[in-house]
């Protein structure tokens, strides 16, 4: 008798994997660790079915409202070079490319993660909610950097082109801090993170928590709109709670996500 227990990944969720473009980054042999690592996760099979109920809601958003921006990705290599040309000025045997309106490279999208107690019954729902960003920043070749926080910061996982690094997702999905939670910090080191980025373009914010943090006074008193407009930074919020919201309002955030909707 074998003491080899049967894998818990079933079809729906390999197939979700193969067409995420954070896993396909991963080199054949690396996505078969994975595979190993996790088939048996009971935590990590919990989250997969999240993010796929959460990319199904997101695949019948997109499909009853055109995309309005980022027109790069609407179109092939192919279709954007022509379109290169036939916007080319030509002038006294002189070109004039309009290469202003390619940019090189996204800015990277942070997600600050809170891990405190009273935030651990949501744990697997908050992870889950992540997977779908490893996707889109993959398929835009932009970094992904999660900061964990509770009452101090955790040292951030950067993940390079949004990518499934195996060690650092092994910590995103394992580790856990607990105790309280400080929210400014997080903030704070964001906004460094951001002010170091040369490329300003798309820098995206989001924030999962369930609004119970300790800092609330020194949070009221900063004029963070006036700082995220500075830096160009587009700052959503994902809570657990309307409730705790209400009461503790992050009122500065563009676009409030409710878990409990």
């Amino acid at each position: 008798m074998t003491n080899e227990r049967k894998t818990l990944l079933n079809e729906e969720i390999l197939r979700f994997l193969y067409k995420n473009a954070s896993f396909q980054g991963l080199e054949e042999i690396e996505q078969q660790q994975l595979l190993t690592r996790y088939k048996q996760d009971e935590k990590f099979i919990k989250i997969m079915e999240i993010s796929i109920s959460l990319q199904e809601m997101i695949q019948e958003v997109e499909a009853t409202m055109p995309k309005m921006q980022d027109k790069d990705y609407l179109l092939s290599l192919a279709q954007q070079q022509r379109l290169l040309k036939e916007r080319t000025v030509v002038e006294d045997n002189v070109y004039f490319v309009p290469f202003n309106e390619i940019k090189a490279g996204q800015s990277p999208m942070i997600v600050l993660l809170q891990q405190s107690a009273t935030i651990k019954p949501y744990e697997v729902f908050c992870k889950g909610t992540i997977m779908p960003l490893f996707h889109l920043c993959a398929t835009q070749k932009r970094d992904l950097i999660i900061i964990p926080f509770s009452e101090t910061l955790e040292i951030p996982l950067h993940f390079k082109n949004g990518v499934l690094q195996l060690a650092l997702f092994d910590r995103f999905l394992n580790e856990f801090k607990g105790n309280s939670a400080m929210i400014v910090p997080a903030i704070e080191q964001a906004f460094a993170i951001f002010a170091e980025d040369a490329l300003c373009n798309g820098r995206d914010l989001i924030m999962i928590t369930d609004n119970q943090f300790d800092d609330f006074q020194a949070l009221a008193e900063e004029d963070y709109a006036t700082r995220l407009e500075s830096l160009d930074i587009e700052f959503s919020v994902i809570a657990m709670s309307e409730d705790n919201f209400e009461l503790q309002p992050i009122s500065f955030a563009q676009q409030v996500f409710f878990a409990n909707e």
